[in-house]
Order: structure tokens, then sequence, then C-alpha cells
């Protein structure tokens, strides 16, 4: 019998406070059995909520991805939608290990592969043949809108599979594609052996078994690393499958670690160090109602995109502004999040809608925690909705203080955690969306600061 250990991580999301003990654990596992391990990253280790991977496009996130090294990699949205065209295509120039990802082109007409990605690859371990294919999310309007092509999942693994070769022994997908896809897929191609799953930020401590396909993931944030044991007979044919999960907390520290963790702020910090204007009086922030910074990035907003409104929650501004120098690590606090502005147009009877839920969800959305989809704040905090009203006496939605116009359309400005979080589903149901890529709020920010108090005049 042959027996290959599998070693898998996903959606780190930059949480790099857990790095150290991940590289000293998988680097031991590496170290102990060369020859019988392969090491994964199933997507989203990148998250330019922190101060390296923003300092350096993310290019800090592959050099510790080297440090092991990797066997392969694929992409989440957090490396495919919040980079530019150019810099997606050169995150991985300097790269020891494969990127696999079979439904990203490099352009929209989907007949030219990524400068950055294979579709799949091969793996030899004692003599058994291991196809490797990767998936990511299909986010097609910011995969389009930054110049890219995007193909659906299933009809795009389809034809991968019938292009591996006759003779290849077991097949893994690297799935950033979240558990119900995984699962959907195991059933329509039980000839994959294994699913390393991701994106949905599942934890399967002992694996899920959908038919003959194991399915493997390791939650979030890198609280756990991901162990695989697949065992062959010696006609290669797989006998038996387990996984198992090892929390990062109980794992060895090394000897450095705080100084780890300090270490990969700090440099953020000092590639952030720029100065963009100075300020001359404070901008104040207030999560539960408008504020000066609010007021500024509202005028930002609209005027980037020429929109009618901006709507937001309050809780996406996380500190104040201090009057002096202001650098881009100073922005970035401020706004840490990885969000596009996000134009819908609405029709009359549309913002009606809207407004009323507002009305209804208001209160009890702004002391949630939110997480996910985009935010990387503490609470939801106040829904701010310049232009748009409500009269509670006649029950009738408000634009400028009159009824709203049932025929007229509405372009109304948003981001991201409006338009995939469930809380306004009028939203997510328009048709016409305009996603505003590459730049991030703080990109916006930044331009208004520089148009208002620097030097920029464009």
């Amino acid at each position: 019998m042959k027996e290959l250990q599998i070693w898998h991580t996903n959606d780190i999301h930059s949480h790099l406070e857990n790095w150290p003990r991940i590289q000293l654990f998988l680097q031991d596992k590496k170290e102990n059995n060369p020859e019988n391990s392969l090491f994964f990253d199933i997507g989203d280790f990148l998250d330019r909520v922190h101060p390296l991977t923003e300092g350096s496009a993310g290019k800090a996130n592959v050099a510790l991805l080297n440090e092991l090294p990797y066997d392969a990699v694929t992409i989440g949205n957090n490396e495919g939608t919040t980079l530019s065209y150019e810099g997606l295509q050169t995150l991985y120039e300097e790269a020891n290990f494969e990127v696999v990802c079979a439904n990203i082109y490099g352009d929209k007409t989907r007949k030219t592969q990524t400068r950055f990605a294979k579709p799949f690859m091969y793996k030899f371990v004692e003599g058994v043949k291991i196809a490797v294919i990767g998936l990511t999310a299909a986010f097609s309007e910011y995969y389009e809108s930054l110049g890219f092509g995007v193909e659906e999942p299933l009809s795009c693994l389809k034809k991968q599979l019938a292009l591996l070769d006759e003779d290849t022994d077991c097949i893994i997908l690297l799935s950033h594609l979240g558990l119900p896809f995984d699962e959907q897929i195991a059933e329509t191609f039980p000839e994959i052996d294994l699913i390393l799953g991701s994106h949905t930020h599942h934890l399967l401590e002992e694996g899920k078994k959908v038919g003959s396909t194991l399915l493997a993931a390791c939650g979030r944030w890198g609280e756990y690393v991901g162990q695989v044991t697949l065992t062959f007979d010696e006609q290669n044919k797989v006998l038996e499958k387990t996984a198992t999960v090892y929390k990062t907390q109980d794992l060895e520290a090394p000897k450095d670690e705080v100084a780890q963790i300090k270490g990969f702020f700090e440099k953020g910090k000092d590639m952030l160090s720029k100065k963009v204007v100075a300020l001359p009086t404070k901008l104040a922030h207030n999560w539960f109602g408008d504020s000066e910074i609010a007021d500024f990035f509202y005028e930002a907003a609209c005027s980037f995109t020429k929109a009618d409104t901006f709507l937001t929650n309050a809780g996406i501004y996380m500190t104040d502004l201090e009057a002096g120098d202001i650098t881009a690590f100073d922005i970035h606090q401020l706004l840490p999040h990885p969000l596009n502005l996000i134009v819908v147009t609405l029709s009359g009877r549309e913002l009606e809608v809207l407004i009323q839920e507002i009305i209804r969800k208001q209160e009890e959305l702004k002391d949630i925690p939110l997480r996910g989809f985009g935010f990387r704040g503490e609470i939801f905090g106040a829904v701010l909705m310049k232009r748009m009203g409500f009269d509670k006496t006649f029950g009738v939605p408000l634009w400028d203080g009159e009824p709203v116009v049932l025929r007229r359309k509405y372009r109304i400005v948003t981001h991201d955690t409006f338009v995939y979080a469930p809380f306004f589903p009028i939203i997510k149901q328009a048709m016409q969306k305009e996603v505003y890529t590459p730049e991030l709020l703080r990109d916006i920010f930044t331009w208004q600061l520089k148009k208002r108090y620097g030097e920029e005049k464009e």
C-alpha cells in the first residue's frame, strides 16, 4: 500500500497572527515526510485589510507561501477581485509553487488563459499520478469590469475533467466555491476523489463524504490546518480517505512568534508611510449617525460615480483623521475594507421598497457585529441614506422631502456589503449594476482628499 499526506489551508485572509504557528507546523511536516506529502492553499490567503498585504499589493503573502513552499494554490475572490488587472496577472511572478484556476481567463472573450494560472496540473507521488484542478467563485461583474473573463464552474469543470490523461489515478479539486457547490460537484462528478474546499469558511473536522468523494475544509482565518490521508493499493487505486484538522492555537509557537506578528504589521505600516495630504482640521467618524468623514465620503462617492446618492452603513468608517499630515496608512486604518463602489439603478417603485426595508430594519441592524461581505469593521452602525426619507404619518417613502416619482430612474451608489449581504434584497435583485474596479473605497477617499487638500485636480 501507498500513503499520501495532504496538508491544506484556506481563507486565511491575512490573519498573519496565526501564520508563525502554521508555518512552523507545516515546515515540520514537509521536512519529515517530503516524498509523500502535498501542500495546498485554497484561496483568500491574502486580504488587503492587513497593512502588509496592502503595502505590497499581496506579494508579501506570496513570499510567505514560498517559505514552505506549497505545491499549488488556487485563488479566492480576495486575490481575484481586489487587485487591479495587472496586479493579479503579476501577483505570483516570484511564486515557487503552481497556481491552478480553470475558470478565470485573461480576457473577456475567454480565448486566452491568464498569465498567472493554469487550469490543472499533475503531481506524482510514489508512482501515483494525481491531477489537481482549481476553480474559484465566478464573480462575473467584478472580473469582467477588471478585464478578465470568467466561466461558470460546473461547465468548466466538466470540460477540464474530459481533458485529463487517461492514466490519471487520482483527482483533487481545489475549490474556492463554497460548501453547497462542493456538495453538488461531488454528486455530479463522482470521479473526483477529493475536494479541498473554502470560500464559505466551513469547518469539516473529520471531512464529509458525498458519495465516493471526500470533502475537506478548515474554517477561516488560519484557525485550523487540515490534513487528508489517501491510501492507495499497488495498482494506484484509492482504498481509503480520511480527514482531520488541527487547531492552530494548540500548535507549537516559534520562539519569536510575537516579534514575527508585530513585524508583519510594522513592515506594512512602513510601506504605507508616504504622506498623502496635510489636513487642516480633524475629520471625525460616528458609527451611529452622520459625521464629517461620512459627509466627506458621500461627496467623493457621488462625484466619482455621478450617482444621485450614496447609501452605506456608518460602521465602515473605523477611525478619525486628525489634523496634520495624513499617510496612506492612516487612510487604510480608516477604511480597511476591500470594498468597491457599486451603482444600482432602481425604478421609483423599487426605491420605495428599498426605503421601506431600511426603515423597518435600521434599528435592529445598527448594533449587529457584522462579519464578511467585504466588511472588515466591528458593527454595522447606522444606515446613512441622504436624500431618502420616510413620512411616518402617511407611510410614504420620500426623495428630497417629496414622494418618490415612480417612473423615474434613480442611480444609487453603494458597496459590496449592501449588494451581497441579505439585508435589503431589492438591491441584490436590481438588474442594472455598475461595479467600479479596481479602486477600493480608500482609493476614492484618497482621490477626494487630494482634490480638496492636495495638488490633484482631476
